[in-house]
């Protein structure tokens, strides 16, 4: 009988979970000739977190012993403007802004992880923020869930793109213009 490692169903969640995401080639490029086992399953969780915006940076405080992941993207971009001009056309400020509640709801529920503490989150979305928008990830030396941080940066992504077309759908009904039918100076005189 063949024993399985604990993370072998971990595993396999996960490469479906890239695949289902269109990122099983990264995985196949990157871990393909590696056996499976459980220290690849988290050195692969590991790398997959960055795979996911387009520009993800990771420091590493010694002293603390604090990870930081910076993740930032033209997806995250293109809200905030999006959100910004929302804003401006209706006249609302930021905390009345039904599409960046939403998202921030959304952060909030993917960036919660089960059985584990030692992190913490933020994002720089507001046009009062400093520098390039951007989510802020913090993990601790005691936070043992690196394998959820991929699935929820997914649903965060997919909340961001799925906004995004809700707010130019409204920005196209906003400037829709119904023709009016021309009328010519003879019909008028008609008319009259």
């Amino acid at each position: 009988m063949v024993e399985l490692y604990d993370e072998f169903f971990s595993m396999l969640r996960f490469s479906k979970s890239l695949y289902d995401n269109d990122m099983a080639e990264c995985l196949v490029n990157r871990f393909g000739g590696y056996p499976l086992d459980g220290d690849l399953y988290w050195e692969l969780a590991y790398e997959a977190i960055g795979w996911v915006f387009q520009d993800t940076r990771h420091y590493y405080n010694d002293r603390d012993e604090l990870e930081t992941w910076l993740f930032t993207d033209p997806v995250i971009d293109r809200f905030c403007q999006l959100c910004e001009e929302y804003e401006k056309r209706g006249g609302i400020g930021e905390g009345e802004n039904p599409y960046r509640k939403v998202l921030e709801e959304t952060i909030r529920e993917y960036f919660t992880f089960s059985y584990s503490y030692g992190y913490g989150y933020d994002w720089r979305l507001s046009k009062e923020d400093r520098g390039r928008k951007c989510l802020l990830l913090f993990t601790g030396c005691e936070f043992y869930n690196q394998d959820e941080i991929f699935d929820g940066l997914i649903e965060i992504k997919y909340s961001f793109e799925e906004t995004i077309k809700k707010l130019e759908q409204e920005f196209c009904q906003e400037t829709r213009i119904i023709p009016l039918s021309l009328v010519t100076a003879a019909q008028w005189k008609e008319a009259a």
